[in-house]
């Protein structure tokens, strides 16, 4: 992929979807997953305030653009994401979730962006960014519909005990199973 075709989107309704076909085809099941998660996404997005279901949406999408090679300036693909999602213009609100998905924060901690993190982009509100960490956590690497815990069984399995991501998870489990039980709530009620 050339960088000019990296350089072409624009924020739009469909844009998200196309933009990360476009670079996550070719990563090992992330189009997948992320085609999961947008899936996911959809069942929860009633759920989350207004003005955020949109960019909950695209973020669902995009989420993981950051492991794309020409992306990947720090190695920590949330920010990476967004920083590159930031520079084309799309919605303060989706680079927001893009750069704190799924309790990004502990893993920018150990990672030592923390401060980057925090200094570049403002939290999403609590409801959009739980609606879209079980929306990350109820797909497998692969894109099948798992249950949260076994995604979080499978993410501290597939990286190494004392690895940043899973001492990452390990800090983060208590707020991910918050999410996971705040929007699973919020689904039962509206039954």
């Amino acid at each position: 992929m050339n960088n000019r075709s990296l350089h072409e989107a624009e924020p739009q309704a469909s844009a998200a979807e196309a933009l990360a076909t476009r670079l996550l085809d070719a990563l090992d099941g992330r189009l997948a997953h992320s085609a999961t998660v947008a899936a996911q996404i959809e069942r929860v997005a009633g759920l989350v305030e207004s003005e955020w279901r949109s960019p909950a949406r695209d973020a669902a999408w995009l989420h993981d653009v950051g492991y794309h090679p020409d992306l990947a300036l720090t190695g920590f693909h949330p920010l990476d994401g967004a920083r590159w999602l930031r520079s084309r213009r799309w919605p303060d609100e989706t680079c927001r979730l893009v750069a704190w998905h799924t309790q990004s924060f502990e893993e920018a901690r150990l990672s030592g962006l923390a401060t980057d993190l925090a200094a570049e982009f403002d939290p999403p509100p609590l409801l959009a960014a739980s609606a879209l960490a079980w929306a990350d956590l109820t797909s497998s690497p692969s894109g099948e519909r798992w249950d949260a815990e076994r995604r979080l069984a499978e993410i501290l399995d597939r990286y190494p005990h004392g690895s940043v991501v899973h001492e990452a998870t390990r800090a983060a489990a208590s707020r991910l199973r918050e999410a996971i039980t705040r929007i699973e709530g919020l689904l039962c009620d509206r039954l």
